[in-house]
Parts: C-alpha cells; sequence; structure tokens
C-alpha cells in the first residue's frame, strides 16, 4: 500500500475473516442445491412424453410444492411415500410453511404457490387426478405437469 510517508511499508490485510465468511457461503450453496434437487426429483418416476408443443414452465411463482406419482400409484413427496387421504393435509402444512417464511424474509401479500406433479407415465389417470383434486380442496389454483419434451418430434 502506498502510504502518507510513515515509512511503513510493511502494512498487511487480514484476509482470514473474509476467507471464511466466503467458505460459508460455498457450504450453504451446495447444501440448499442439493436439498431443492432431492425434493424435486425422483429417479423412479418415468416421465410420459411430450406429443405436442408445451408451454414454457412458469417463472412468476414464489414457490413450488413438488409431488410424485409412481408407476403403483403411490404419492412420493421429498422421501417418504405419502397415503392418498393424507395429501391434502400435507399440502396444507406446506402452504403454511411457505407463507410463514415469506412473512420473515418480509414479503407482503398473497404469495403465488405452484403445486408441480411428476406423475409416471405408466400412473392411472384417477391417480393423476385425485392427486390434484385434493390439492384444489387445499385452496391451490395453479398446478405444473410435468413431461419430457419429444426431440423426435421437432
Amino acid at each position: 500500500m502506498h502510504g502518507g510517508g510513515d515509512g511503513d511499508d510493511n502494512l498487511e490485510i487480514n484476509l482470514t475473516p473474509l476467507l471464511d465468511v466466503v467458505l460459508q457461503l460455498i457450504m450453504f450453496f451446495m447444501i440448499t442445491v442439493n436439498f431443492v434437487a432431492r425434493e424435486q426429483f425422483n429417479k423412479a418416476i418415468e416421465l410420459p412424453k411430450s406429443q405436442s408443443i408445451t408451454a414454457p414452465i412458469d417463472q412468476g411463482p414464489d414457490n413450488f410444492v413438488y409431488l410424485n406419482v409412481d408407476k403403483d400409484g403411490k404419492l412420493q413427496v421429498r422421501d417418504s411415500t405419502l397415503a392418498p387421504d393424507k395429501l391434502q393435509g400435507y399440502v396444507e402444512r406446506e402452504r403454511k410453511t411457505l407463507e410463514r417464511t415469506a412473512q420473515l424474509i418480509g414479503k407482503t401479500g398473497p404469495i403465488n404457490i405452484v403445486i408441480v406433479l411428476r406423475a409416471d407415465k405408466d400412473a392411472r389417470y384417477h391417480q393423476v387426478w385425485d392427486a390434484l383434486k385434493a390439492c384444489m380442496d387445499a385452496g391451490y389454483e395453479r398446478w405444473q405437469l410435468r413431461v419430457l419434451k419429444d426431440v423426435a418430434k421437432q
């Protein structure tokens, strides 16, 4: 550093606190990314292929609630299987948790939550509909059904 003429040319900046903060931020984001990936994807579910051009995923929502329906019709959330009669209670709890979190970070007004349903291509229609109906009964107005884009049709 260039000083005013004190003759003290051996000034050193202590970077330890800065490095500590940076490493903590890196660890936080690595852990957060792992939680998001685990919640959204279930490798046992084989999504159906899109037969036509699909609408792009809406990026406007504040939060998503992810649900998975496997080929046997079992409803899976995070790392556990959920009984169909427990779904409405689960999504209501998720809504309250997301609303509380939004209030803690200072968001005012209603928050926009979308149900994302990932159903296996071999799941029965009534199983998918029952899951969506439970979400509608819990007060959710928007949902997305995930599919794979069929690149052969383009």
